[in-house]
Order: C-alpha cells, then structure tokens, then sequence
C-alpha cells in the first residue's frame, strides 16, 4: 500500500493573528515562519513573538482595515 504524501510542517495555528492587521511573518534561514506582532513595536505590552494559538488580543484588529471586531 503507497504511503501517503507528506505536507510540511505548518506549524502551530495562530489563532487571531492569523487575521490581525499588525502580524507580519517571519522566516529563518532554516524555513522556520515565526508570528511578529507590530504592536510590540510601539506598546511593550504586546510581545515580539506570542505564543500561539492567541485566543484573545486587545490589540486585534483586523486585517484589510474596518478596525472594528465582529
């Protein structure tokens, strides 16, 4: 019996920062993506790299504008 092909690795869900207007991807050398908040930039309460999946976020807005949570 063939075995199936194998997906790469897509690492965890991100959770709302799959969505979020201020998350930019970041790659390695190596390939590893890792999720950056631009928030961080400008407010120390928002960290660099959260930990995913992020389920909650007073700073989520949503990506492609509007600026308001559904």
């Amino acid at each position: 019996m063939p075995l199936a092909p194998q997906r790469p690795f897509a690492g965890p869900p991100a959770g709302l920062c799959a969505g979020c207007a201020h998350r930019r991807e970041v790659r390695n050398t190596r390939g590893s993506v890792f999720t950056l908040c631009e928030r961080s930039r400008t407010d120390p309460a928002y960290p660099r790299y959260p930990p995913l999946p992020v389920i909650r976020c007073a700073g989520f807005t949503p990506a492609g504008g509007g600026g308001r949570v559904a």
